[in-house]
């Protein structure tokens, strides 16, 4: 029996939740095609994925084209486009997109706590809604309503 010390226990009720290198967590079997390592912890008999915790979790595809669709998506590549260029279907890429998103959420909102911030700065952004302001319903024949939309400006807070 292999002892892993570098993975910690996450079972609610284990005395070594969360306790690095107390020589509870032993590798049960390895298994698909990454090798993925399946850990045992001896102290609450609880059996559970390396990949338990990460955006990796009970994901079928293999490490490789996970990466591959997050750095598409990173590029600002939208979900069609990432399936298209991945191979990999557009409901995988919005699993992932879940995934990824719920543990960056979930990092940032441990990491970034009781922050000082001596000065904000606003920056404002232009654009326009559904028309640009040169066309008037009258002319393109579209419903009243649609003088409503137009010019718009959004403010956004920025610590400087």
């Amino acid at each position: 029996m292999v002892i892993v010390d570098d993975v910690v226990c996450t079972a609610a009720g284990c005395p070594h939740r969360g306790v690095k290198g107390a020589g509870n967590v032993a590798l049960r079997r390895i298994y698909g095609p990454d090798n993925i390592h399946f850990l045992w912890c001896r102290t609450c008999k609880t059996e559970f994925s390396e990949r338990r915790g990460t955006p990796l979790f009970d994901l079928r595809l293999p490490k490789a084209k996970i990466v591959d669709v997050v750095k598409h998506l990173a590029e600002d590549i939208g979900v069609r486009k990432t399936a298209r260029l991945t191979g990999v279907s557009r409901d995988s890429v919005g699993r992932i997109v879940k995934l990824v998103g719920d543990q960056a959420k979930a990092i940032h909102d441990e990491l970034v706590r009781d922050l000082d911030v001596p000065e904000v700065q606003m920056d404002e952004m232009w654009s326009f809604v559904k028309k640009k302001t040169s066309i008037s319903p009258k002319k393109s024949g579209r419903p009243a309503n649609w003088e409503a939309s137009g010019t718009t400006w959004q403010s956004t807070p920025q610590r400087s």
